[in-house]
């Protein structure tokens, strides 16, 4: 296959896994109002080889009160060329046909892996660490032979903790003095220590599972592996990607959050629908020069939500943030005490409050034209 066209949600999982094509047709009027516009450019930039084109149509019209949430050709302009910046250059702009294409001029990220792990030092965390280090040792891209490698990063007096693991190097960082944990300090200071293209900074209590950097595509931007946790008796999902309805830091969402817990891990991309991404601070990859351009807040702290701010702003500058499905870790601990919905009640609780934002929509429209606001 030289070309593929991308024009529904589904194409989208299959464009993913997709290198060396000619040309990608990207058809917007099924993708746009599902907030899918950014996998499908970032997909199709990473499916096409060097010099192949990306050709944007969009076959939406102008109607502004046809969608509650309507995206203008305006925006789609605006989204393109901004979004695919770092991989590709223009080649036309056609207005009247609403039409913009575009060649790859990028070439693939390079191979390559490093992983992070943040450490407290405090003794009862040891035993976690040890899981989460004897997972890193069994993924061969983090090898030293493979180019990998693997870091600790705690306090100066814990550095005994990886003795005897002399692939593992560890790099002391003393938190500032305070009650506040500066977690986004120290995981800045771990990612620049650093080497690889790709990196994985994770807390102790996850370990990945068996080919789990392996089942990652090797392009991204900003990616989290599949976290599952003890629930029940049996292994649920836990905090990965989620979904916030608000895109701002300080404003009030009108729903609490979603994530797999509440989605099907296999429809992830349902999830994009409902709010703006975040991903989970306990696990996430990155690539290095994505975090150099964008990194976390040295001044946010644990527990003040600074997996979300970053994914704020990663977002407004044009990254993507998306699920690994086929990469598997998992949690030691499970502090959520709520339960999943079955996905039928998430469907549900979906139609009803899409029904209700379409009626108050329609009718705030016909009370602004009476009193002549429009």
């Amino acid at each position: 296959m030289t070309e593929f066209v991308a024009e529904r949600r589904g194409d989208l999982y299959a464009l993913r896994t997709m290198r060396g094509l000619a040309r990608v047709v990207i058809r917007t009027g099924r993708l746009k109002h599902r907030n899918l516009m950014p996998h499908a450019l970032k997909y199709a930039a990473w499916a096409v080889r060097p010099g192949g084109r990306i050709l944007v149509r969009d076959d939406a019209p102008d109607v502004y009160d046809l969608w509650p949430h309507f995206v203008s050709f305006k925006i789609m302009r605006q989204w393109t060329f901004k979004l695919l910046a770092p991989y590709a250059a223009p080649v036309r702009l056609d207005v009247a046909s609403r039409e913009i294409e575009l060649e790859r001029t990028a070439p693939p990220t390079p191979p390559g892996w490093g992983a992070g792990v943040v450490f407290s030092g405090r003794a009862e965390e040891r035993p976690r660490l040890l899981a989460c280090v004897e997972s890193l040792l069994r993924q061969p891209e983090l090898r030293p032979e493979n180019g990998g490698e693997i870091v600790v990063s705690g306090p100066a007096a814990a550095a005994d903790c990886v003795t005897g693991h002399r692939s593992i190097r560890y790099h002391a960082f003393e938190m500032p003095p305070g009650a506040r944990v500066m977690i986004g300090r120290k995981k800045n200071d771990l990612i620049r220590q650093l080497r690889g293209p790709r990196v994985i900074v994770m807390h102790t209590r996850i370990s990945l599972g068996e080919r789990c950097l392996a089942n990652v595509l090797p392009e991204f931007e900003v990616a989290t592996p599949r976290v599952m946790a003890e629930g029940g008796g049996k292994a649920v999902d836990y905090l990965s990607l989620g979904v916030h309805d608000s895109g701002l830091t300080g404003y009030a969402p009108e729903r609490v959050p979603c994530n797999l817990r509440r989605m099907p891990a296999r429809r992830w991309l349902d999830l994009y629908r409902l709010g703006a991404p975040y991903i989970d601070g306990g696990v996430f990859m990155v690539r290095r020069d994505v975090h150099a351009a964008c990194p976390l807040h040295d001044e946010v702290a644990w527990d003040e939500g600074e997996d979300l701010e970053w994914s704020h702003r990663l977002l407004a500058a044009g990254f993507l943030l998306d699920l690994a499905p086929d990469a598997a870790a998992r949690s030691s601990v499970n502090n959520l005490r709520s339960t999943g919905l079955p996905a039928g009640a998430e469907w549900l609780a979906r139609a009803a409050k899409f029904g209700a934002y379409a009626f108050g929509h329609r009718m705030r429209h016909h009370l602004d034209m009476l009193l002549g606001r429009r």
